[in-house]
């Protein structure tokens, strides 16, 4: 699907005096000659291609392509057979390619999927007076500014630099909701590693969002060059306004970056508590198995010397006890022998 915005400059536009009220709508008003621009929407592509020789300016937002669209796109605008080829493939890293008549880079929007984050790739193409966007219909992140450029009056005037960087502002948006919710679960697990709950099912949880930190951070990065790259092209520079817009917006990416890093620390600590909590539990066990192990020797040891056959006389002996009064006395051994270890344990604090 096409969808498009032609900015047709007025040329009945009359100036408006100092201290009146600026002009509302599309342009396409009562009062046409009110705004120096008239605003067309979803032209056909011989409308697009007859508004651009007529030097318009145009913004085209292509969602989800056919090969047909992309096809009209090469040989409209004569696009190069690399950057056709990005266009027809996904999985992408983010890219900037200059030619002499345009620009061509990819941007990445993150999405969550099934417990997964996926990224969502904006192909953008830029040149003197028109801006190609081409993406799926899920990355929604382009819907609000396509639908700004069309509400507000004011960005018609910046040129389609601004449009990229409305589409550039959008994409780095859709990061701060993940990386708040990705904080939130890390606090979260925190606070009940630290309540002493199931470390099995938080560490499987914790390396799910580590996962997700590492997707994260490979799709700013590249991201990052590409705009540090793009702030020193002519069709950005040439307007001090434009270039300071997108020297915040890299910067607003170096913040996400950092933000991604120190959570990526925060998973490492969350991990480190679940081994300390994993060593302190086996510790307790092999504590338990100890005691139980000392409470069970006395009975071997009592055991084993009444059983053993080391005397080596010639004659047998009768001891002139009753063998109930031995009985009775061993019993006596182990049990007292038992409290007497349970007494030393509890006053050394192991039991």
């Amino acid at each position: 699907m096409i969808r498009s915005i032609v900015i047709v400059p007025n040329t009945e536009y009359e100036a408006v005096p100092e201290g009146s009220p600026a002009p509302s709508g599309n342009g396409a008003g009562e009062n046409a000659s009110a705004v120096p621009f008239t605003l067309n929407r979803n032209l056909t592509q011989e409308g697009l291609e007859t508004a651009l020789a007529e030097g318009c300016s145009l913004w085209i937002d292509i969602v989800s392509p056919e090969v047909e669209e992309i096809h009209w796109l090469e040989s409209w605008l004569q696009l190069s057979p690399t950057v056709v080829a990005d266009l027809l493939r996904e999985d992408r890293r983010p890219t900037l390619l200059v030619y002499p008549n345009y620009l061509f880079l990819s941007l990445f929007q993150p999405h969550s999927q099934s417990n997964t984050v996926v990224s969502k790739e904006i192909h953008c193409i830029i040149g003197e007076n028109f801006y190609v966007t081409v993406r799926k219909a899920d990355a929604a992140a382009l819907e609000v500014a396509y639908d700004r450029v069309t509400q507000n009056p004011g960005s018609w005037q910046r040129g389609v630099a601004y449009f990229l960087y409305l589409t550039g502002q959008h994409i780095v948006d859709t990061y701060y909701p993940l990386l708040d919710r990705i904080s939130n679960q890390l606090n979260e697990l925190e606070s009940k590693l630290l309540n002493d709950s199931d470390d099995k099912q938080a560490q499987k949880s914790v390396y799910r969002i580590k996962q997700h930190l590492i997707g994260l951070r490979q799709m700013i990065a590249p991201q990052r060059e590409v705009l540090s790259n793009l702030i020193g092209e002519q069709r950005v520079s040439t307007n001090s306004d434009i270039r300071d817009l997108f020297r915040h917006l890299y910067e607003r990416l170096l913040g996400i970056y950092d933000v991604i890093d120190s959570q990526r620390d925060l998973t490492n600590n969350v991990l480190e508590i679940i081994a300390n909590q994993q060593s302190r539990k086996m510790g307790e066990a092999v504590n338990r198995l100890t005691i139980i192990s000392l409470v069970f020797l006395p009975f071997t040891f009592f055991l084993g010397l009444f059983d053993s056959n080391f005397f080596t006389i010639g004659e047998s002996t009768i001891l002139p006890i009753n063998g109930l009064v031995i009985s009775i006395v061993i019993t006596f051994l182990m049990i007292a022998s038992i409290i007497v270890m349970r007494i030393f344990f509890r006053r050394r604090g192991w039991f």
